[in-house]
């Protein structure tokens, strides 16, 4: 019986791949493809532009992998590289949004609806999702980036400061500050949604 093959660190992979292994690099492809995508997804909205961006992705990490000094962070380098090319796309087409100063918006924001309570089947309905795309879109892009990378792609708070290039307190000042907007947003569409509703049955 063949002895079964020991899953590689990114250290391992990143270490053979600076010395040519294409075995390794299909595996960092592999590994990583769907997250790379999802990012620059989620960063964009636009699919095509997603699937150019993770090609150009892999082709960064093969030309530019020899720069990395600590194999360890690996993960977080591509996080960075994947958010820089995303940046790149919106900015080549001029789809930032209004760049608010993050210092500028007011951090006690107060919710008129508590939608907390609300079932699941109604906070995961097709319609609900599409209200939180919308109310992620409207964030300034400060703290949007910081919510998608946290809340829908699960990074932690530490690999989101440092492919941002910011300090572990600002992530989470724009984390809290950004959620706070959202919840604001989403109470005022639960609140019309239901009242509506409740208003219809009498």
């Amino acid at each position: 019986m063949s002895k079964k093959r020991e899953i590689q660190s990114d250290a391992e992979l990143v270490g053979e791949i600076k010395h040519g292994s294409s075995r390794a690099m299909e595996e960092v492809v592999r590994r990583y493809s769907n997250k790379v995508y999802n990012l620059a997804y989620h960063l964009t909205r636009d699919s095509a532009a997603a699937e150019e961006i993770m090609q150009d992705v892999f082709l960064t990490v093969i030309a530019k992998v020899g720069t990395l000094t600590n194999e360890a962070y690996f993960s977080t380098w591509l996080y960075r590289v994947t958010t820089n090319a995303a940046y790149g796309f919106l900015r080549k087409e001029k789809k930032f949004s209004d760049q608010t100063p993050v210092d500028d918006i007011d951090q006690e924001v107060q919710t008129s609806y508590d939608w907390s309570d609300l079932p699941d089947d109604v906070l995961l309905s097709e319609e609900s999702k599409e209200v939180l795309r919308k109310s992620i879109d409207t964030l300034p892009e400060a703290m949007r980036t910081v919510v998608i990378m946290k809340d829908m792609e699960g990074l932690k708070n530490e690999e989101i400061a440092e492919a941002l290039s910011i300090s572990v307190p600002a992530v989470k000042s724009r984390l809290h500050r950004g959620r706070l907007i959202l919840r604001e947003l989403l109470s005022g569409y639960f609140s019309r949604k239901y009242t509506d509703s409740s208003g219809e049955d009498e």
